[in-house]
């Protein structure tokens, strides 16, 4: 039995990281879009590494004899999303002598941190646009200067997070039983032990200076700031901290504390944590919502989680030396 729970907890952790992995915005993606008969082809380049050049190539497909002329248009400095699109500056596209349709520009990459907005254009010789090449609904596309993080933070903070996500899947997995009817608390309170322990370091002493390696940043996540890859990983930890301090006495072998809730109250709150954390990694990696948006779930998720927690302390009978849980 335990080496199935294993088992199923390792293909939970690896679909959901699968998934989380292809859902990220920070991934090139391949785009497309006709329109007055030319046909654009893009594989999205989304970031390149700090002074250093990068290629931005596309495929254009339709008739170029008529002197069209195709151009990156893209944010100059103290430009960002809200520019409006026609005031972006315009350079054209150099054609591939080697790859008949390809254009491309190269791009030399500033400091870590900024970011530049681009969209692609066909200008015929008055300097009209024939066709339009943007992101989904008009939106433009969106570079980044990212700076190198070096290995060993890098693998850590991997592993870390790949340990969370393992020890939250397992814990879901020793909950169902107690939904079920079992009593034994502890395998479950330890696991997520081990995965607040792990998000923790991961997502902290080692999420921080991954941020400030690759964007020049800190923390921001509230209330510091609104990245919502930081407040993923902080609104993750705070129901692992939320199910730590709701199982202490399990926990803690019994020494110190109560466990708030039933045993099958508790048991469900672990088969929720796989399902919060799933929603929490569909969240695209990347994705940016806006400052109003991100205080008010991420307050409102925080003020909950407290709220059931005192909830529960106060009203919970589940003292120590009240109760002998059953050992497993």
């Amino acid at each position: 039995m335990k080496v199935l729970k294993l088992v199923v907890a390792v293909a939970l952790t690896i679909g959901l990281l699968k998934v989380a992995s292809e859902n990220s915005r920070g991934r090139p993606e391949f785009v497309d879009h006709s329109e007055n008969g030319y046909a654009f082809e893009y594989t999205t380049v989304p970031k390149g590494l700090e002074f250093t050049e990068v290629t931005i190539p596309i495929s254009i497909a339709g008739d170029m004899s008529d002197g069209l002329t195709p151009v990156i248009r893209r944010t100059a400095k103290g430009q960002d999303k809200t520019t409006i699109l026609s005031q972006y500056s315009s350079t054209p596209l150099v054609p591939d002598e080697t790859k008949p349709g390809v254009y491309s520009t190269v791009i030399t990459t500033g400091e870590k941190g900024n970011r530049f907005y681009y969209y692609f254009e066909l200008i015929d010789s008055t300097g009209t646009a024939v066709a339009t090449f943007t992101e989904e609904e008009g939106e433009p596309f969106l570079f980044k200067y990212i700076g190198e993080v070096p290995r060993p933070f890098l693998l850590v903070h991997i592993a870390l997070i790949f340990a969370s996500v393992f020890f939250i899947s397992i814990a879901s997995v020793n909950a169902i039983a107690l939904v079920r009817g079992g009593t034994d608390v502890k395998p479950m309170a330890r696991y997520f032990l081990m995965a607040a322990i792990c998000a923790f370091l991961g997502g902290y002493p080692f999420g921080i200076p991954m941020n400030w390696y690759a964007f020049g940043g800190s923390w921001e996540g509230v209330p510091f700031g609104t990245d919502a890859t930081d407040n993923k990983t902080q609104l993750l930890f705070v129901y692992l901290l939320f199910m730590v301090l709701a199982t202490w006495r399990s926990v803690t072998n019994g020494r110190m504390g109560k466990d708030i809730f039933t045993s099958k109250v508790l048991g469900w709150l672990g088969v929720i944590a796989f399902f919060d954390m799933l929603a929490i990694y569909l969240i695209p990696h990347s994705i940016q919502f806006s400052a109003a948006l991100t205080y008010s779930v991420c307050y409102a998720y925080i003020g909950f989680f407290t709220l059931l927690y005192i909830v529960g302390l106060t009203t919970s009978k589940k003292s120590i030396g009240e109760v002998s849980l059953k050992q497993g």
